[in-house]
Order: structure tokens, then C-alpha cells, then sequence
């Protein structure tokens, strides 16, 4: 009897058993999480196997450093639409008072000359050439225009110069206020661009051209654009 009782035990427990083989076979697989990454390191450097030399990777001054000299490193890039930063900058409140002082002091200028000129042409207008006073009158005249000619020189000079000096404050600006963003970020190179969906402001092939030049970059992240953030440091608002 016992002996009986054994093989239905082990029949039975043998039918589960396949029964359980072939669930498990008709069961689609089950996906096994894929353990998070971990650090690899500390280490001092890390070698890469190459055809035909292997390349040794690691920190110096913290920059990826991939050989031995100061070049050999990867600096992290951004740019600057210096193009409208300028601009910008120039039409500012600060530099265009300077412009204006000179240009009222221009207006000024050109009013007295105007005064003298209808005072000049109601004197000698119709003077008669034979009268003895013609030569002088005409003598005087001529001065007159040579010493206008001469003034609106000097003051065209004098805007020329202002504006050169304006420029170059304004690079002075612009460029401090990078660093001062650069370091804020952590950026080792900012490059100047114009972006490629500007458009062109030219009449000219020569100036579509150079619009075509200024174009640093064709195609470019909008992650490296700086250009936002150096106008609020400068406290210029975009137009």
C-alpha cells in the first residue's frame, strides 16, 4: 500500500513539475532592470586602446586633458552675438549723450553761419562789380566759405574720432562684461557670431557678402549662445 501511495506521489509531484516546465516556456520574458551607472574612479588617468597608439585621458586644472600640451585640452565653448551687443551698447543712454553734445555744439556752430551768410548777402548781393568795395566784398565772402568749409572739417573730424573712441569703450565693455559671464559659467572660449536667421542689411554685393563672412558659425547649439545673459549683465534690454 505504501508502496503505492509513493508512485502517485511521484507521478503527481512529476506532473507538476512539467506543468510548471511548460508555463514557463509559454511565458513571454521578463524584462531584468538594468542596474544606474556608477562613478568609475577615482583614477589618475584612463587609457584608451588605439590602432595605432593608445590615448590617456585625465584631469588637468579640471579640463579633460588627452596630451601633454597646454593646447591639448577640451575647453568648453560659447558665443557671443557681439553684433547686436555693439549696437546696442552705442545707442545707449551713455554714449549717446557724448554724441549729442557734439552734435548740438555742431547746430550751434552752423546757425551762426547761417546768420552771417544772410548778413553777407543782403551786404554785397547787388554790388555793383565796378564799385570800388566789389573786390573786398568778394575777398570777404570767399573767406567766409573757406573758414565754413575749414569748421565743418574739424567738426567731421571731431565726430569721427568721438566715434571711434565710442567703439572701442564699447568693445572694452562688452568684452569685461564676457568675462565676468564666462567665469559665472565656467567657459573657456566665447566666440563672436551673427546668427545664421538674421537677416542680411545690405544693398550691395559687397555687403551681402561681408554679412555672409561675419557669419562665424553655419549650423551651431542654441546652448552656446550667450548672448542673453551678457545683456543683462551689461543692463541693455533686446529689442
Amino acid at each position: 500500500m505504501r508502496h503505492l501511495e509513493r508512485v502517485a506521489l511521484w507521478s503527481a509531484l512529476a506532473g507538476v513539475a512539467a506543468f510548471a516546465l511548460l508555463r514557463g516556456t509559454a511565458r513571454p520574458a521578463v524584462a531584468v532592470p538594468v542596474p544606474a551607472p556608477e562613478d568609475l574612479g577615482p583614477a589618475d588617468a584612463l587609457i584608451l586602446k588605439g590602432k595605432d597608439a593608445n590615448l590617456q585621458l585625465r584631469n588637468a586644472d579640471g579640463r579633460l586633458a588627452f596630451g601633454d600640451q597646454p593646447t591639448s585640452r577640451a575647453w568648453s565653448v560659447g558665443a557671443v552675438n557681439s553684433d547686436k551687443t555693439m549696437k546696442l551698447l552705442l545707442k545707449s543712454e551713455r554714449f549717446e549723450d557724448e554724441r549729442k553734445r557734439l552734435e548740438e555744439q555742431a547746430k550751434g556752430k552752423e546757425e551762426e553761419f547761417r546768420k552771417r551768410y544772410s548778413e553777407l548777402e543782403a551786404k554785397y548781393k547787388d554790388l555793383d562789380p565796378k564799385n570800388p568795395d566789389f573786390e573786398q566784398g568778394r575777398t570777404e565772402v570767399e573767406g567766409f566759405f573757406k573758414e565754413v568749409e575749414g569748421w565743418r572739417k574739424e567738426i567731421g573730424e571731431k565726430l569721427s574720432e568721438l566715434q571711434a573712441e565710442q567703439i572701442e569703450k564699447a568693445y572694452r565693455e562688452m568684452t569685461a562684461a564676457v568675462d565676468v559671464v564666462a567665469e559665472r559659467g565656467k567657459v573657456d572660449l566665447v566666440l563672436r557670431f551673427v546668427p545664421t536667421a538674421q537677416a542680411f542689411e545690405s544693398n550691395t554685393p559687397a555687403d551681402a557678402m561681408l554679412a555672409v563672412q561675419v557669419r562665424t558659425f553655419l549650423h551651431y547649439p542654441d546652448a552656446i549662445d550667450l548672448t542673453t545673459e551678457l545683456l543683462k549683465e551689461l543692463s541693455l534690454k533686446d529689442e
